[in-house]
């Protein structure tokens, strides 16, 4: 349930918690077939995760927080990313980050400890993580930014994203665009070193989100 393009309906459904939202609405947010969003909406409500009143109703997720920790749980960001390795001279990251309000390239968003930092400062971190779409946009960032290509281990690492659903509900924080708040509690909590503790400050935003929108 928490691979392929399960991942992408489970996203859409927790980024826009508390809204339900019918198949039909879930197919145009997470770019998936009717049929796929069908089978996924079964195999949540069979886990109780979810419920739906009839075959024409919306679905309404009913252990956000639960399926959320499931999915964390068996994603490994280091181990299932590919990545394009990149050295920066900045070391300060605020300042690296401000970089992002002057320049216009391909599409990106902030992730990881780097996007934790504008979402939940809670750690620091000596590197930068951000998703793009492909190595050749990761290629047009560097030249923009003044990277220099390492083989592996950089203090830039560009997340070739393995599909646009990470970009999903990514939203501006302080003029740089960091993913969501879900994506970035997913990819944190198996991340090495204080990703964990990164994570649970993540966890308090988006339980704060939740509340807040639920009313």
């Amino acid at each position: 349930m928490f691979a392929g393009k399960a991942i992408e309906v489970i996203r859409v459904l927790l980024v826009d918690y508390p809204a339900e939202l019918t198949l039909r609405a879930i197919c145009g947010k997470a770019e998936v077939s009717l049929r796929w969003a069908s089978v996924v909406a079964n195999a949540l409500i069979r886990e109780n995760f979810a419920l739906r009143e009839s075959q024409k109703s919306a679905l309404k997720i009913m252990a956000p927080l639960d399926l959320l920790k499931r999915w964390a749980a068996v994603n490994n960001f280091v181990a299932n990313t590919k990545f394009a390795d990149y050295y920066s001279k900045e070391e300060d990251v605020t300042k690296f980050f401000s970089q992002f309000k002057t320049k216009k390239g391909p599409k990106y968003a902030l992730a990881t400890l780097a996007g934790g930092l504008l979402t939940a400062p809670f750690v620091r971190p000596t590197n930068v993580h951000l998703y793009v779409k492909s190595k050749e946009d990761a290629k047009k960032w560097a030249e923009r930014l003044g990277l220099m290509p390492v083989e592996k281990n950089g203090n830039v690492r560009f997340a070739i994203a393995e599909s646009p659903g990470v970009f999903y509900g990514a939203r501006e924080i302080d003029g740089v665009k960091v993913v969501s708040d879900v994506q970035l509690y997913v990819d944190l909590l198996n991340y090495p070193g204080r990703g964990e503790e990164a994570a649970q400050a993540v966890l308090r935003v988006i339980e704060k989100r939740w509340k807040e929108q639920k009313g």
